[in-house]
């Protein structure tokens, strides 16, 4: 099949939500969702179509929203790629025709569906003394981050990928805090001038990112722990983002 952008896409999305499993004789390929991200799922949904010629099932459960198909073709195209059945987060990579392309719209598109999927954007304030009041006070600072149980996903493939189009980036090792959890390892992008351009070249397909971008762009800052239905009550003026600083509401 021909690595379209929108196939870059699909891949970057089942890296960071997908999953195969076999009961019954055949494989589940199923890709999964947040409370919140109904409209980017919707999305995926659209892109899967666009691809494959054929619409996956689309269904909310246990708290997740989920993509299902059972078609055989479909599967073993997934595995060709190099997923296998089963578990895959401490082991996923970047399919290798992702890795080999020259295409950076083919890199870039690979890296939306990855972020949609499973990156992490927030708003940080500055404590430095010499910061204004502004910047003390309020979430100002953007922050792009991925993170995953992969080593070698984060530290061989996205980093890769992100220096190929110029990015710089920092990667810090979390920790297991149990005894049964894993490091997770977490690349981060840092400051206002890596994130306009993050949005102008790669951008986001999900609400969930693209609503803090827009909140961050029209005032200047981003109050942190909001929910999607509030950043568009603030976008269309129905709340004002300074009603989450007011007598120490939000920390």
């Amino acid at each position: 099949m021909e690595v379209t952008p929108e196939l870059a896409e699909l891949l970057g999305v089942y890296v960071g939500d997908g999953s195969m499993s076999r009961s019954d004789n055949s494989t589940q390929m199923t890709i999964a969702a947040g409370r919140e991200e109904k409209a980017w799922i919707e999305h995926v949904v659209a892109v899967f179509e666009k691809v494959f010629q054929y619409r996956p099932r689309f269904y909310w459960s246990v708290n997740v929203y989920k993509v299902t198909t059972r078609i055989k073709n479909i599967c073993n195209f997934f595995q060709e790629m190099g997923f296998p059945v089963g578990r895959k987060a401490s082991t996923v990579r970047v399919p290798t025709t992702i890795m080999e392309t020259n295409d950076m719209a083919i890199r870039k598109a690979f890296l939306r569906g990855y972020f949609d999927a499973d990156g992490c954007m927030s708003f940080e304030k500055g404590f430095h003394v010499k910061n204004s009041k502004f910047k003390r006070t309020h979430h100002y600072y953007p922050r792009i981050a991925m993170a995953s149980v992969s080593r070698d996903l984060i530290y061989l493939d996205i980093k890769f990928l992100l220096e190929s189009i110029n990015f710089r980036c920092r990667i810090h090792d979390d920790k297991p805090r149990g005894k049964t959890k894993r490091t997770t390892y977490v690349l981060v992008l840092k400051g206002s001038q890596q994130f306009e351009r993050w949005m102008l070249e790669i951008g986001s397909s999900n609400p969930v990112h693209l609503t803090k971008y827009q909140v961050w762009k029209k005032f200047e800052f981003c109050p942190t722990r909001t929910t999607l239905a509030q950043r568009l009550a603030m976008l269309s003026s129905e709340l004002d983002p300074e009603f989450f600083y007011e007598n120490g509401k939000w920390t």
